[in-house]
């Protein structure tokens, strides 16, 4: 079995996979595993046919790229104790896997430092540790936040942040554009505010010790990105759940009102 799985996803974005893939592939003791997110230009093909060491993932019926659901299949098809997340426009000098492997300990995540928002989602994590919070929130939609929720997530279970050196990454520099074009709201800048304000409410529901089921935060969460949409500018959110207090049920309410 190999060291640490690497894990990166694709959709609409075979040209940086293309650049970036060797560098993952040269790695060693390192199982790559790429998630082919119902990508247009067939990103798996391409990966089987000219690196078939590689696992591929494929994802069929997702018009709009998830993150999160993209990264926990990757995640799912790993068989290595140790996960490296990356992203499909980010490559990897070859002394990485020499560089982390003394840092690897059940309990801490590694993050890239400095940490230019290119590098933002990518980490190095148990699979444990992951599998220990439930993976990603696979309600988080568009761009950002989810990788986000996930640290926090972890350093709330007791996990803890460390560092490895960016100098071991690079980045493709592109623009908003390509970050927009398979999601529901196109706009990463309005839909980085909308998963901001999800994550919101859901830190104030973990400071009450509520964790929602899937289909609670699905609501919240539409219920935020219509209300953020709408031409009235304004949004008054409530939301009401019931916890335990030294025996009794109690009903607590939340009460958000977002302008814009």
């Amino acid at each position: 079995m190999a060291l640490i799985s690497a894990i990166t996803t694709c959709k609409g974005r075979l040209a940086h996979l293309q650049e970036t893939l060797p560098t993952l592939m040269a790695l060693p003791d390192c199982e790559v595993v790429v998630v082919d997110y119902d990508c247009p230009q067939a990103a798996g093909d391409w990966v089987h046919a000219t690196f078939p060491a590689a696992k591929v993932v494929r994802v069929a019926d997702r018009p709009h790229y998830k993150a999160a659901e993209a990264r926990n299949l990757g995640v799912a098809a790993a068989t290595s104790s140790w996960l490296f997340l990356v992203d499909a426009d980010v490559a990897v000098w070859p002394t990485f896997v020499a560089a982390i492997a003394p840092l690897l300990k059940v309990g801490i995540f590694l993050r890239p430092v400095p940490q230019p928002p290119e590098l933002a989602g990518t980490c190095v994590v148990a699979k444990s540790d992951l599998a220990a919070i439930g993976g990603y929130d696979e309600v988080f939609e568009g761009w950002g936040g989810e990788d986000i929720d996930m640290f926090k997530r972890l350093e709330d279970s007791g996990r803890q942040a460390r560092s490895f050196p960016a100098t071991l990454l690079s980045f493709a520099a592109h623009g908003d554009e390509a970050r927009g074009l398979y999601h529901a709201v196109r706009d990463p800048r309005v839909n980085v505010v909308i998963n901001s304000l999800y994550r919101r409410v859901k830190n104030d529901m973990r400071a009450l010790d509520v964790d929602p089921p899937e289909e609670t935060r699905r609501a919240i969460y539409a219920q935020i990105r219509q209300g953020f949409l709408s031409p009235v500018g304004l949004m008054n959110l409530e939301v009401a759940f019931q916890r335990n207090v030294h025996g009794r049920a109690l009903t607590t309410t939340l009460r958000y009102r977002f302008t814009r």
